[in-house]
């Protein structure tokens, strides 16, 4: 599991066409893993991290991956705050879908939370994304 988590971070940082292998059959590996297992902190971690920060991933290996981060322990505070720190406006940001596909993620996961005062904490910033009208209806 870690090599192909190792193979999509790589893969996250090289363009598409400079890229040896093709990276859905190692994303459905990673997808299907997590399925089977859910994904300890350490790997739901670094996964988060491809997703929200600038990578070289099609948007299907992204919605794949989103659709398929089910954690095997609460979900930290710190994974909550990246995913609200990615949602916005800007170049660095994620796609306005793969942003809605990590809100409906955050609802999901609401109750295995490990802490629920983080998302009060970060109201004024989800308050004032109500204008980003692709995920205001999330």
């Amino acid at each position: 599991m870690e090599e192909a988590h190792t193979i999509v971070l790589t893969a996250a940082k090289t363009p598409a066409k400079q890229r040896a292998i093709r990276i859905s059959s190692t994303v459905d590996r990673v997808c299907n893993e997590a399925y089977q297992n859910g994904l300890q902190s350490a790997s739901l971690d670094k996964l988060i991290d491809i997703i929200t920060l600038p990578n070289e991933l099609d948007q299907g290996s992204l919605a794949n991956l989103i659709k398929n981060l089910y954690p095997a322990s609460k979900v930290s505070e710190t994974i909550v705050t990246k995913v609200v720190g990615s949602l916005g406006h800007g170049r660095a940001k994620p796609s306005y879908s793969t942003q809605a596909a990590l809100l409906k993620w955050l609802i999901m996961v609401y109750d295995i939370l490990d802490n629920h005062m983080i998302l009060s904490r970060l109201y004024s910033i989800l308050f004032g994304l109500l204008d980003t009208i692709a995920i205001r209806y999330t």
